[in-house]
């Protein structure tokens, strides 16, 4: 595919996944298609149904919007630079993510996308154990550092 091609197919599978349309989403994957996430590996279309599936529930008005380089494109290969954002738990939240997509002809072979997990589940903890336990894991990961 053209540069051009993979930059407008990663724009059209990201409006899928706000849209959360579950087979408009899966109509862009491969059959072998693989999905590694912060959450874990995800392999086959079936196994990504069920993470695109779970990630509807927990996030129903998931963002991405581009940052910084926003997408380079290069022979099969796109990576993308943006902030996503939704809602869990009633509570807003907020990261920096990098996806680095594959593509096998016109179709994505592998998804590779990385984002700060702890930044959110700090943005969504209730409740004073919960954010004690969660800034203590923080402050004893950054002990030495500030």
């Amino acid at each position: 595919m053209s540069e051009q091609k993979i930059k407008n197919t990663m724009r059209e599978f990201k409006a899928a996944l706000e849209s959360r349309d579950l087979d408009n989403i899966m109509s862009f994957f491969a059959d072998d298609a693989e999905w590694h996430a912060p959450e874990g590996g995800f392999k086959g279309k079936e196994q990504i149904l069920r993470y695109v599936r779970w990630n509807k529930e927990i996030t129903p008005d998931f963002k991405m919007t581009e940052v910084g380089i926003k997408i380079v494109a290069e022979d099969n290969v796109g990576v993308y630079e943006h902030i996503l954002s939704g809602t869990s738990d009633d509570m807003k939240w907020d990261t920096l993510g990098i996806c680095i997509y594959e593509f096998a002809g016109d179709k994505i072979k592998s998804i590779r996308s990385v984002y700060d997990r702890l930044s959110i589940v700090k943005q969504v903890s209730k409740g004073p154990v919960a954010k004690t336990a969660v800034n203590g894991i923080i402050k004893k990961m950054e002990n030495g550092l500030h």
